[in-house]
């Protein structure tokens, strides 16, 4: 490489954060006899869609040659042609000196001042080289209406690369155009970063990589560790040392060694016990001089009658070790070489019996299974069918002709309500099935729930349930699951209470964690993660700084909510608290709306007492939304808690809506279509009657805020300067990521990702995006697009779309933009990353803002996670607060 100037000049090396804080061109022209010199000199360099030269030497093993990075020449001024931009940022590419092109967001040329030629001539010629270059407009420009394209003033930036050798040749060069390389502000490429500009640069010592660089520049993203504590579940992990299965040739997948290991275990399990045998079981047989009496292996008590055999058990391994594809495995091996476990065994009664496994999902995995089903089994082995809206299967030789039946829980409460009314008989209800898989089966905890009771009505052989969580908020849900596996005799719950609940209540805690581990072991499948070789995963959570106006506002909403709080609470009565607390509700959701948005916000909290007025209608989904976040919501009616889970299944059944009343009493769909049948009104205790009105428990309704529907349409936040400090650390860390991460931004409001999507289009990161908006038909094109495309770096996913059912291990990083007051949710959705599949390390990042009513939901969620708490708590039914407890609870909260 030759340069412009004499061999005698001396170089200053400058510190580039001396200069004003940022170095831009010398605004005269200056001219120059020479260029950067080349072999085969050329303005017509060919580039990739990463802007870099495709013809590159080829980089040689040696510290000379090390590719790294010099840094950025920054704000060379130029001038668009174009009819429309869409990013205030884009990335672009060079085609001469004075020229450069770019296919998106438009069609567009730029012109490059003509002081800048030499020196982006020689940037262009010099094949070692790669350039990333980046244009950023000053303002939105639009096509004039003649037709002709406006000239738009912009910058360019460039980001250069090259080999290490170039070192002293690139800072001698540039400074003598009057150039000082700054800092990288986005890592293209995860290299060492040498800067021959920067005084602590120096060839002798080891450089740091561009991300953290870039990460150090990012002074609002302050990552704190979270530690992982011991899981609940540790309690009952076991079956550790399996034998491996041989799996059924009809696989086209192969089966990792857990897999294999699960295969023994549910095969074995299809077996039942019988005297003698050395396999883990409930029950074991012994013989002596009055004849042969059986143990209960759990309490070491005896019984004369034999107990009923089960065949089945619970599959509980972690989110992400492939279960879906381990039944199928199971149930393939039906149609190989494998004997029938048990063919002597008759029906419970008259129904025949079928050869097939039934397999019972939530909505949204429908296609997920069929699709592992169409992915891993070679074609044509398996025939299987979706039982499920006009898809429903009508006859028992129809059923025969295939060996696995897809459908779901709703759909089968459907089936069997209509059975229970007469409305003729459900095959589904008349046959005994060879086997039933439940899969997310903690969906049936609640035993006492019209769902919980027709999936409990099946007749089958052997029954799984299948689920990451089988404890998710007392220990009385994997009761309900050992009731519907039929483990004798604990699928009678009085006997799970007494033999194990009670005992760690009246504190023999030892002796009932002792029982829970033996019984574990007969029936459960649990490994810990770390079974798998899984690439690893750092947890971090990244407290957030408001700047001052935004803590104005929200300690302005904080303080008004104290006030009314503490006002209503002297008085008497119920109406007055009632109002208040859904008042209460309205300012906590402003509060973490402005976690979220800043002071794009539209605060409406100076006048929430006239949008209450304008009818309970308008208020009553959102008021619903945020209760249910935050405690359990119990039925008038029947006395049956709603799960938070039962929003993931989206497929309703009776086109009667729940309802709800302003003093907080809520009817399940069920019980409001008994009482539209019956021409009852839904009643409180009050006088006159608190207002009701329907809400939704979907997915879509679930993203909403109180703001979305206040602004009807006009717009959901004021542009109020610059964006919230909580995006502006997302942005500033995505900014440090190689071009080829991909990450998640989860969060649980549509209204969050639109301002992180505004943010994303302003910094030229192209994303995608899934929330409950999104059709059906839809979807798995977005997911597609985020798996193939090189240039989507960001996919936005609502947590309530995201924590079921999706794999995307495409991804490496996972954002959660607010805590979720429920743990399980948000690990469920994190977890979309980090599961077989994944090839690289992952990090997942919690933000919150500091000092905040955030960090009360992160108080709450380590209380969820206390194991007392979960073994203690309540069963279902349990009453929840009325409005003075429930105002208390959420003044404390502030």
């Amino acid at each position: 490489m030759a340069y412009p100037y004499s061999q005698n000049a001396k170089r200053q090396r400058t510190d580039n954060y001396g200069i004003a804080g940022e170095c831009t061109f010398a605004a005269e022209s200056i001219q120059f006899e020479g260029t950067l010199a080349l072999s085969n000199p050329s303005t017509n360099a060919v580039f990739n869609d990463q802007n870099t030269i495709e013809d590159c030497r080829p980089v040689e093993c040696h510290q000379d040659n090390e590719l790294v990075c010099f840094g950025l020449v920054p704000s060379i001024e130029c001038k668009c042609e174009l009819h429309a931009v869409q990013a205030e940022t884009f990335p672009v590419h060079l085609i001469s000196s004075s020229r450069f092109w770019v296919s998106e967001p438009s069609t567009l040329v730029g012109h490059i001042a003509s002081q800048h030629g030499n020196m982006i001539d020689g940037l262009v010629s010099e094949n070692t080289l790669k350039l990333f270059v980046s244009c950023t407009t000053e303002t939105t420009y639009t096509q004039r209406n003649n037709g002709a394209f406006s000239l738009v003033p912009c910058t360019l930036d460039i980001t250069v690369y090259g080999p290490m050798e170039l070192f002293d040749e690139i800072g001698d060069w540039f400074q003598d155009y009057d150039i000082f390389l700054q800092d990288p502000r986005t890592c293209h490429l995860d290299v060492r970063y040498f800067n021959p500009h920067r005084l602590s640069s120096d060839k002798s010592q080891a450089g740091i990589l561009v991300s953290q660089v870039i990460a150090q520049a990012s002074a609002q993203v302050n990552f704190q560790e979270i530690y992982e504590r011991p899981d609940l579940l540790d309690l009952i992990s076991g079956q550790e040392n399996l034998e491996e299965a041989v799996p059924s040739p009809l696989l086209s997948a192969t089966l990792h060694r857990h897999q294999k290991q699960a295969l023994t275990f549910m095969i074995r399990r299809e077996m039942g016990w019988k005297p003698g045998d050395t396999w883990p079981d409930i029950w074991e047989t012994l013989d002596n001089s009055h004849g042969r009496c059986y143990i209960n292996h759990i309490t070491e008590e005896y019984q004369a009658a034999p107990p009923r055999q089960t065949y089945g058990g619970i599959v509980a391994d972690p989110m992400g070790l492939g279960k879906t594809l381990t039944m199928i495995a199971l149930a393939a091996g039906d149609l190989s070489m494998r004997p029938s476990a048990h063919p002597d065994l008759t029906s419970s009664h008259d129904a025949s019996s079928v050869e097939a496994t039934l397999i019972i999902v939530p909505q949204p995995l429908l296609s997920t299974w069929e699709g592992q089903i169409l992915n891993h089994v070679h074609t044509g082995a398996i025939r299987f069918r979706r039982h499920h809206g006009k898809t429903r299967l009508g006859s028992l030789e129809e059923l025969r002709t295939f060996n696995i039946i897809i459908t779901t829980y709703h759909t089968l409460s459907a089936d069997w309500n209509a059975q229970k009314d007469g409305a003729g008989n459900h095959i589904m209800f008349e046959v005994r099935w060879k086997r039933i898989i439940l899969d997310e089966a903690h969906l049936i905890r609640n035993v006492k729930t019209r769902m919980s009771r027709a999936i409990h009505d099946l007749d089958a052989v052997s029954r799984w349930a299948v689920t990451g969580t089988p404890i998710q908020n007392n220990l009385s849900d994997i009761a309900a699951l050992l009731k519907f596996i039929r483990a004798d005799p604990y699928d009678d719950s009085k006997y799970f209470e007494k033999d194990i609940s009670r005992l760690w209540k009246s504190g023999e805690d030892e002796e009932a964690v002792k029982r829970l581990k033996r019984l574990a072991r007969c029936v459960v499948l649990r490994r810990a993660k770390k079974t798998i070789n899984l690439p690893p995963r750092r947890d971090v959570k990244c407290p957030v700084e408001f700047h001052k106006a935004e803590r104005e506002l929200y300690e302005s909403i904080r303080h008004q909510a104290i006030l009314k709080i503490d006002d209503v609470l002297q008085q008497e009565m119920e109406f007055s608290r009632s109002r208040a607390y859904v008042n209460c509700l309205q300012q906590i959701e402003s509060m973490r709306l402005v976690c979220n948005l800043g002071l794009r916000y539209h605060t409406r909290h100076d006048n929430v007492a006239s949008k209450v007025s304008e009818g309970w209608a308008v208020t009553a989904q959102k008021v619903f939304n945020s209760h249910r976040n935050m405690h359990t919501i119990v039925c008038s009616q029947c006395s049956l808690s709603l799960d938070m889970a039962e929003s993931l299944m989206d497929d309703a059944i009776y086109q009667d809506s729940p309802l709800f009343t302003r003093c907080l009493k809520y009817a399940c769909s069920e019980c409001s279509h008994k009482l539209r049948l019956t021409g009852f009104e839904m009643a409180c205790d009050h006088t006159p009657r608190c207002p009701v009105a329907p809400v939704s428990i979907s997915t879509s309704a679930m993203e909403e805020t109180f703001n979305q529907s206040q602004e009807k349409g006009k717009g959901h936040f004021q542009n109020n300067g610059g964006l919230p400090s909580k995006v502006e650390a997302l942005l500033s860390d995505l900014r440090t990521l190689p071009l080829g991460v991909k990450s998640i931004v989860f969060s649980s409001w549509r209204l969050t990702l639109d301002i992180v999507e505004t943010g994303l289009t302003k910094s030229g990161i192209q994303c995608v995006r899934f929330d409950g908006k999104v059709p059906q038909t839809q979807r798995q094109p977005v997911l597609d697009r985020f798996r193939t495309d090189p240039n989507v770096r960001v996919m936005l996913l609502t947590i309530q779309c995201g924590a079921v059912g999706l794999t995307l291990t495409e991804a490496s990083r996972a954002y959660l933009m607010e805590p979720h007051w429920n743990p399980t949710i948000e690990e469920q959705a994190l977890a979309r990353i980090h599961r077989i599949g994944q090839t690289q390390q992952v990090t997942t990042v919690r933000f919150y803002i500091r000092n905040s009513f955030e960090e009360r939901v992160m108080e709450v969620q380590e209380s969820k996670k206390n194991l007392a708490s979960v073994l203690l708590s309540g069963h279902d039914g349990e009453s929840v607060d009325d409005s003075l407890g429930a105002l208390q609870r959420l003044r404390s909260l502030l």
